[in-house]
């Protein structure tokens, strides 16, 4: 994404839960040796929901962002290239005379007019 971008991103995201999954396992592993046996199964499996819970969390937000980058690409690829239809139009005449020229293939220049007329 570019520059109006919020968060830390997918990535930092999932480092972010890497790291807290981590330390939990390490904490329960240390709760674990500090308990009895009843007690070290129950601390075990309440953290092993927890890293479950934060890795649900983790896949929750990773779908998250790329749909929000899918609806931006979207918005970006719908806008049209000028600002109104006087724009359009002097861009695809930049563009024939462009082909006139030989500058452009029939190929590129039916290509850009797509892109500027938003088809």
């Amino acid at each position: 994404m570019g520059p109006g971008r919020r968060g830390p991103g997918l990535m930092g995201t999932m480092a972010r839960t890497a790291v807290v999954a981590g330390t939990a396992t390490v904490a329960v592993k240390a709760t674990s040796n500090m308990m009895g046996g009843g007690q070290k199964k129950q601390a075990e499996a309440a953290q092993n929901q927890q890293i479950a819970d934060l890795q649900a969390q983790q896949d929750a937000q990773a779908q998250q962002a790329a749909i929000a980058q899918q609806q931006a690409a979207a918005q970006q690829a719908a806008a049209p290239a000028g600002g109104g239809l006087d724009d359009q139009l002097l861009q695809i005449q930049k563009l024939s005379t462009l082909k006139e020229q030989g500058l452009l293939t029939d190929e590129e220049f039916t290509a850009k007019k797509a892109q500027i007329l938003g088809i």
